[in-house]
C-alpha cells in the first residue's frame, strides 16, 4: 500500500489536476462550448482515474486492517456521501459550501506550503550568514594568532635590543669616563705648556733686556735719554723702558685708540648726522673732543699725581725713588676716580671753543658717552710710566705726512690742512705708534690761535701708511730731537694731548 501511494504522489495527478482548472479557468470565455466540454469531460475523467487510485488505495487500507478494517469510517463518511451522488458528506452542508470549504482548505494548504517554504528558505539563509560569521571569526583568530606571535617577536626583539641599548650606553660611559681623564690629561699638559709659553715669553723679555743694555754699554744710549718728561728720572725711564707693565698696557691702549677710530668715531658722526647736515663741522667736533678729552685728562691726572707724591713723601723709605714709588703705587691703584667731572669739564671746554663754541643744531650732551670712552683712554695712556699722548694740530698748519694721511675728499696737492678728523698718537720719545687724518685743501686759511695745553713734541720722519694703524716699535738711534717754539708764537698756542 505504501509503494502505491508513493507512486500516486510521484506521479503529481492532484498537481496536473490543479493545473488544467487554471488553464481552463484562464480560457474559460475565449473557448467555445465544446471546447468547454471537452476541458471539463478531461477533467472528469482525470478525476475517474484519481478517484480509481484512491478507491485502490482505500480498499488496501481497509485490507490491512483486517475483516472489520475501516468500517466505523466507511460506514460514517464514504456510505453517506455515496448516497448523496457525490454531492456532500453530510445533510446540512451544500454543494457551494462543499466546494467553498474545498476551496479554503486548498488555500489553507497553499500557504502553509508557502510558509513552509520562505522558513526553509529564511533558515537557509541564516545557516549561510552562520557559516559566514564562522568564517569571519576563524578569519580574526587566526589574524589575532599572527598579531600574538608577532607581538612576542617584537618583544624579544625590544628586549633583546634594550639589553644591547644598555651594553652601549655602558660602553658610552666607559668612553666618556676615559675621554674626561684624557681631557683631564691635555689640561694639565696645556698648563705646563702655558708655563712653557710664560717662561719662553721671560726669556725673551730678557734677552730684549739684555740687548738694551749691551745698545747702552756700547754707546747707543739715545733711545733711554732723548726727550724724556722733566718729571722723570733716567733710572725710572730705563726700568719703565723694560715693564712689562708699560708693554703690555701700552699695547692694549694703542688697540683701543684705533678701535676708537674705526667705530667709536664713526657712532659719533652718526650721532651728529642726525643733529647737523654739515659733515666738516661734524668732523670738527669729533677731534675737538678727542683734544679736550686729552687735554682736561691729563690735567686730573697731574693733580691725580701730585696728590699721591705729597701723600708718599711723608712716608716713602725704602731702596727705590719716590717718582718709582709713586708710578708703582699709580700702576696698582691708578684707575679713573671721577669721571663725571672731567666729562663736564670736557662739555665746558667745548662750548667756548672758538671755533665750533654754541653751534645752533648740536647739543655736545649727545656725545657724553664718546667723551667718557675718550676720557678713560686718554687717563689711562697718562697713568703709563713712559706716558702716551696725541699730536700737536691746529688748521692752516702744512700737512705732515709722517704723522697723518689724507682723508678721501682731500686735495692731495694741496699742502695746508683745512682741519681735522683724527689725532696722531705719539709715545714718550714723540715716535709715531698711529697715524691721524687731515683734509688738505688749496688755500686753506690759517686758523685762529689756541691756548697751550702741553708743551709741543718733535716730529719723527716715517713713511706714510693706512691710518690709523700700529707703527714700528724697534728704536733707531738717529731719531730726530725736537724743537721748542718761541712763547707767543703760534706753535706754542696749540697743544699735544
Amino acid at each position: 500500500m505504501a509503494e502505491s501511494l508513493r507512486r500516486l504522489v510521484k506521479t503529481g495527478s492532484f498537481s496536473l489536476l490543479q493545473e488544467k482548472l487554471e488553464r481552463w479557468n484562464d480560457s474559460y470565455l475565449v473557448n467555445t462550448s465544446d471546447q468547454n466540454v471537452n476541458r471539463c469531460c478531461d477533467l472528469i475523467e482525470l478525476t475517474s482515474r484519481l478517484q480509481g487510485q484512491l478507491f485502490m488505495l482505500l480498499n488496501l487500507t481497509s485490507a490491512e486492517g483486517g475483516t472489520y478494517g475501516g468500517c466505523d469510517s466507511l460506514k460514517n463518511r464514504l456510505l453517506p456521501w455515496l448516497s448523496q451522488g457525490f454531492a456532500a458528506s453530510t445533510k446540512s452542508v451544500t454543494s457551494d459550501t462543499s466546494l467553498s470549504i474545498m476551496a479554503d482548505a486548498a488555500d489553507k494548504e497553499r500557504q502553509l506550503v508557502e510558509v513552509q517554504d520562505d522558513y526553509e528558505r529564511q533558515l537557509e539563509h541564516l545557516e549561510q550568514d552562520l557559516n559566514t560569521s564562522r568564517g569571519v571569526a576563524d578569519e580574526l583568530r587566526i589574524e589575532l594568532d599572527d598579531t600574538r606571535a608577532r607581538l612576542n617577536d617584537e618583544r624579544q626583539v625590544s628586549v633583546g635590543e634594550a639589553l644591547i641599548s644598555a651594553d652601549e650606553a655602558n660602553l658610552l660611559r666607559e668612553k666618556i669616563s676615559s675621554m674626561e681623564d684624557e681631557l683631564l690629561e691635555y689640561k694639565t699638559r696645556q698648563g705646563t705648556l702655558q708655563d712653557y709659553e710664560v717662561e719662553t715669553r721671560r726669556l725673551r723679555d730678557d734677552v730684549l733686556s739684555l740687548r738694551e743694555e749691551k745698545a747702552i754699554l756700547t754707546g747707543r744710549t739715545e733711545y733711554l735719554n732723548t726727550s724724556l718728561p722733566a718729571s722723570t728720572s733716567p733710572r725710572l725711564a730705563k726700568s719703565a723702558s723694560n715693564d712689562v707693565v708699560q708693554r703690555i698696557r701700552q699695547a692694549h691702549l694703542v688697540t683701543r685708540f684705533s678701535d676708537m677710530f674705526a667705530r667709536d668715531r664713526m657712532d659719533a658722526m652718526d650721532i651728529l648726522r642726525n643733529h647737523c647736515d654739515d659733515h666738516e663741522l661734524n668732523q670738527k667736533i669729533v677731534f675737538t673732543c678727542v683734544q679736550e678729552a686729552f687735554h682736561a685728562a691729563r690735567k686730573a691726572f697731574r693733580q691725580y699725581r701730585t696728590k699721591v707724591r705729597s701723600t708718599l713723601q711723608l712716608t716713602h723709605v725704602g731702596p727705590d725713588t719716590l717718582e718709582e714709588s709713586v708710578q708703582q703705587y699709580i700702576n696698582k691703584n691708578g684707575q679713573l676716580l671721577d669721571v663725571h667731572s672731567i666729562v663736564q669739564d670736557v662739555l665746558l671746554a667745548m662750548n667756548t671753543h672758538p671755533t665750533i663754541a654754541f653751534p645752533a643744531e648740536v647739543d655736545f650732551r649727545v656725545l657724553t658717552l664718546f667723551i667718557r670712552e675718550l676720557v678713560k683712554v686718554s687717563w689711562s695712556m697718562s697713568a703709563l710710566p713712559l706716558p702716551l699722548d696725541i699730536a700737536t694740530a691746529r688748521m692752516g698748519e702744512l700737512y705732515d705726512e709722517n704723522r697723518y694721511r689724507r682723508s678721501y675728499d682731500s686735495e692731495y696737492s694741496a699742502p695746508l690742512v683745512a682741519h681735522y678728523i683724527w689725532p696722531a698718537l705719539l709715545d714718550s720719545n714723540n715716535r709715531v705708534l698711529l697715524k691721524g687724518e687731515a683734509v688738505t685743501r688749496r688755500g686753506a686759511s690759517m686758523g685762529s690761535p689756541r691756548r697751550s695745553r702741553s708743551p709741543s713734541r718733535a716730529m719723527s720722519p716715517r713713511s706714510r701708511s693706512p691710518s690709523p694703524r700700529r707703527m714700528d716699535g724697534a728704536f733707531s738711534p738717529s731719531v730726530s730731537r725736537g724743537y721748542s717754539p718761541r712763547p707767543g708764537s703760534a706753535a706754542s698756542s696749540f697743544t699735544s694731548y
